[in-house]
């Protein structure tokens, strides 16, 4: 009788050494032959480290998924560029390029209104001063403090640090400072369904003022305020089909006075 043996087991960490090989490998071969196989597998060993570096400047106003986007065009520009013969890893190579190409889109496109080159760049400077206080003295900086580490007067600080409003815009549901349900959207004015007659009001007007006062008057009843032909002959003391005819009479001349001979 057949006795079924179990398949031997490979623990997690064996199954890591397996991989960490064959990412190994890809590499050696994509360096030597730029096969995309192995450019393929290496996008997919490295996508975590790259979605975790993008996670850094989640805070910053911007979609994840550009963030994310971005930082795989980093790592995919890391691997292209990658020289083994220098000798550092591919993560270290792949973690300075990623985060390169990161702030570089903040820089340059993560604003919603672009700031003068000299606010912006004073902007970025002083984000990084900041940074480099905090860590230093343990608590937040002052502006002072701030403008003596980046060269800079105060107002000048102030304002390339008003800046970072530029970077996100407001929501229209964001409530105002009057209180609850005071949106800015209920500031907007509304669409008039008129707006779009205002063209045809300003080409007919001179054109009706070329026919006679009675055919003007039934023309602007009927087009313009929307009577019916019977309310108009009522006014007017004609009958219904006078109204009718008037109504065609005229219109075939206008739109003969609207043609390409019309000066």
């Amino acid at each position: 009788m057949l006795v079924a043996v179990p398949a031997p087991t490979v623990s997690r960490f064996e199954g890591a050494a397996d991989r960490r090989v064959e990412v190994r490998q890809a590499l050696v071969r994509f360096c030597a032959t730029r096969d995309e196989h192995a450019r393929a597998l290496l996008l997919s060993a490295y996508q975590g480290l790259a979605y975790s570096l993008a996670g850094r400047f989640m805070q910053r106003g911007e979609d994840s998924d550009d963030l994310n986007q971005v930082a795989m065009m980093g790592l995919l520009k890391a691997i292209d560029r990658f020289d083994p013969s220098r000798g550092a890893e591919l993560t270290t190579f792949a973690t300075a390029t990623i985060l390169g190409e990161l702030k570089r889109h903040l820089r340059d496109r993560g604003w919603w209104v672009r700031p003068p080159r000299r606010v912006h760049d004073l902007h970025m400077a002083a984000q990084r001063a900041i940074d480099e206080l905090t860590q230093l003295n343990q608590r937040s900086p002052t502006v002072h403090e701030v403008a003596d580490q980046v060269g800079a007067t105060v107002d000048e600080v102030v304002e390339a640090l008003d800046a970072s409003a530029l970077r996100t815009g407001a929501s229209l549901e964001t409530v105002g400072s009057q209180g609850d349900d005071v949106f800015p959207s209920n500031w907007l004015g509304e669409r008039d369904a008129r707006f779009a007659d205002v063209e045809t009001r300003l080409v007919l007007h001179p054109l009706l003022s070329r026919l006679p006062k009675r055919e003007q008057l039934i023309v602007s009843l009927r087009f313009l305020a929307g009577w019916s032909q019977t309310e108009i002959a009522g006014l007017v003391g004609i009958s219904q089909i006078q109204v009718s005819r008037v109504l065609s009479r005229s219109l075939t001349q206008l739109r003969a006075w609207s043609g390409p001979e019309l000066t």
